[in-house]
């Protein structure tokens, strides 16, 4: 862990003690509550025979008292007890880089995209999170363009200035950000870049944007209104990251980095094409079924090496619709995998008709043997298996079909 140097502080008191976990209150505490979508610090506190890892930071409800959430490593806190504080620095440094980052992000996609509005944010140590509210589309090209004026601010190593004023002062500041109906404290903490951004919040943050390092936007999801956009400090290793993957990517693809985008494209669309003959396809589909026996019952069963559970699935449904009293079972191996021996995972399809008070939700679970992950309901599953043994299947079907 990286230290910031002890501090002191006293235990003013304990307010919950469960085995190896406790809740304490502290006066004049070094670690910083969560607020503003940044969660607490960590670290540690030590005072005579007593030792705890600091899980999390909170503050008391209506109150500036600060709680730690420890988890207890030797003897036990009690009021009054004077302890060192250790935040864990490194851990705070990187959340106080994403917090700011997050800052000059929102506001510089806010001033592109008309009508935009930050709802939310969750910064993380690895990565961080902004909920934002847009009527129109998000795209690639507009989040790397307020990428980019990010790492403008950032390279112009700009003085972040961060002080409190009162309320009535705080509304006259020009272009302030604030949940007003979500603040309730008459002294507001600002956080300010000249020229830039200036926010109502609660977190820790960069002396200079220069602090900040890179920023790298890693993701988005969503539609209209509704969107969430991922970013990370970690740019210059994250972007390492993903040249790597890109490189294996166009060897496998066999084409330069300018045409892998048109590339995935088209073999999207073709896909979706392949698809749509596959659903017309599935109608005529007319499975050679080997009809054997289960628990007194009719198992209509087919091993089709090399074809896939959606082909199959219309014409299974119908089996069982056509025989209400039985089984039916499609094992789907992989034919070059079972060529070589390989005891590769597979497709398989299992349903049973309307007439056979069987459960076959809990099958993988109650019968191991069948080595089946995946899930469904009572009258279908469907998932992976390694078991190609077609006795063995019929004999949990057996026991599976037994009264109880």
């Amino acid at each position: 862990m990286c230290r910031n140097g002890e501090k002191r502080a006293k235990i003013l008191e304990v307010l919950g003690l469960d085995g190896k976990k406790a809740q304490v209150v502290l006066k004049a505490s070094s670690f910083h509550p969560s607020g503003g979508g940044q969660p607490g610090d960590t670290g540690e506190i030590r005072g005579e025979g007593f030792r705890a890892a600091v899980r999390d930071t909170g503050k008391r409800k209506d109150s500036a008292e600060i709680v730690l959430d420890l988890l207890l490593i030797e003897g036990t806190p009690r009021p009054g007890m004077e302890v060192s504080e250790e935040v864990d620095a490194a851990r705070s440094a990187i959340l106080s880089r994403m917090h700011t980052g997050q800052h000059l992000f929102s506001r510089l996609q806010e001033n592109a995209c008309e009508g935009l509005e930050t709802l939310k944010v969750n910064i993380g140590v690895d990565e961080s999170v902004v909920h934002v509210r847009y009527d129109g589309v998000l795209t690639w090209d507009s989040l790397f363009a307020a990428e980019e004026k990010t790492l403008e601010v950032i390279g112009a190593d700009l003085p972040v200035e961060l002080f409190l004023t009162s309320r009535n002062e705080a509304e006259k500041i020009p272009e302030l950000k604030a949940k007003w109906e979500r603040i309730h404290d008459e002294e507001i903490r600002v956080v300010r870049v000249a020229g830039v951004d200036a926010t109502a919040c609660a977190g820790t943050h960069v002396v200079r944007t220069g602090e900040i390092g890179n920023f790298l936007v890693t993701g988005f999801n969503g539609s209209a209104p509704d969107w969430e956009v991922r970013f990370t400090v970690h740019g210059e290793e994250r972007v390492r990251e993903y040249t790597r993957v890109m490189r294996r990517l166009l060897r496998e693809v066999g084409c330069r980095s300018g045409q892998l985008e048109d590339i995935f494209v088209r073999q999207k669309a073709e896909n979706a094409a392949l698809r749509q003959a596959a659903d017309k396809v599935r109608a005529y589909v007319s499975i050679p079924w080997d009809v054997r026996e289960a628990g007194g019952h009719p198992l209509y069963l087919a091993v089709l090496p090399g074809l896939t559970k959606e082909l199959l699935s219309t014409p299974a449904r119908n089996c069982v619709a056509e025989h209400p009293d039985a089984f039916c079972l499609v094992l789907l191996p992989d034919a070059a995998a079972n060529a070589h021996g390989a005891n590769a995972p597979f497709p398989f399809i299992l349903l049973r008709g309307a007439e056979l008070p069987v459960d076959l939700s809990g099958l993988a679970k109650k019968f191991p043997e069948l080595e089946a992950r995946g899930g469904g309901k009572a009258d279908w599953v469907n998932g992976t298996t390694t078991q190609k043994s077609v006795s063995v299947w019929r004999a949990c079907l057996t026991v599976l079909s037994a009264p109880s």
